[in-house]
């Protein structure tokens, strides 16, 4: 039952375990070749439940150190309706330089078997200040995200994941594809070298950067430092 749930938390990580952890993340955009870096520190509790604080910084070419934003996420199994199904709600609080967005979402999970766990999610991403729309008048830029997880234990040491993103504008503007809407393809291979070290690297596409004239690639690579 305990394993069930645990497999069922937020990102349905194979290797999830009870207790905190470290985690560091190098990333790189293909469309505007700008490198991003991430430090993060999180904890998840014996009952499914966590907490995660990660703050990132804009690395550009690999020739700046510029902070970019802070996120505080926590969420909660409130209803566990069967033994392998569960609902949990969360939230996350961003915060950059030019203010606030909060994002309340539920997910409901389902663990398939041991090694395989689905779950889909449903995320609202609301911006506490105005910015101006496509009409030139000041709105709020929020969006729906629609997300879907597929978490598969190949072996003990390897675990693979599949999350297609869809978001959805819910006011009059564009994404970085010139439309109200955009996909987000993240694959994400994740190793268990001992009890405490686990790396991994996620390959993204992010829709089309217009600006940019081009794909948008992404490529992550990190480790996570489980106490």
């Amino acid at each position: 039952m305990k394993r069930t749930i645990l497999l069922l938390a937020i990102a349905l990580p194979a290797f999830c375990q009870a207790g905190g952890y470290l985690e560091v993340r190098e990333a790189w955009n293909s469309a505007s070749e700008e490198h991003q870096f991430k430090v993060g520190a999180g904890y998840n509790f014996d009952n499914g439940a966590g907490v995660l604080f990660q703050t990132v910084y804009n690395t550009a070419e690999l020739d700046q150190f510029k902070h970019s934003f802070d996120e505080f996420e926590g969420w909660y199994p409130l209803w566990e309706i069967t033994d392998k199904l569960t609902l949990s709600p969360g939230g996350i609080l961003n915060s950059t330089s030019a203010g606030s967005t909060t994002s309340p979402y539920v997910q409901l999970g389902y663990g398939v078997n041991p090694d395989l766990a689905v779950a889909f999610k449903y995320r609202y991403n609301h911006m506490n200040y105005q910015t101006r729309d496509i009409n030139s008048e000041m709105n709020y830029n929020d969006n729906h995200q629609l997300v879907m997880v597929v978490n598969y234990k190949i072996n003990d040491s390897l675990t693979y994941e599949f999350e297609p993103d869809l978001y959805l504008n819910s006011g009059d503007y564009n994404r970085k594809n010139g439309k109200d809407h955009s996909w987000e393809l993240n694959h994400k291979f994740s190793w268990k070298i001992t009890h405490h070290w686990r790396p991994f690297v996620q390959l993204s596409w992010l829709d089309r950067d217009i600006n940019n004239h081009a794909e948008q690639y992404r490529i992550r690579l990190g480790m996570r430092y489980y106490f």
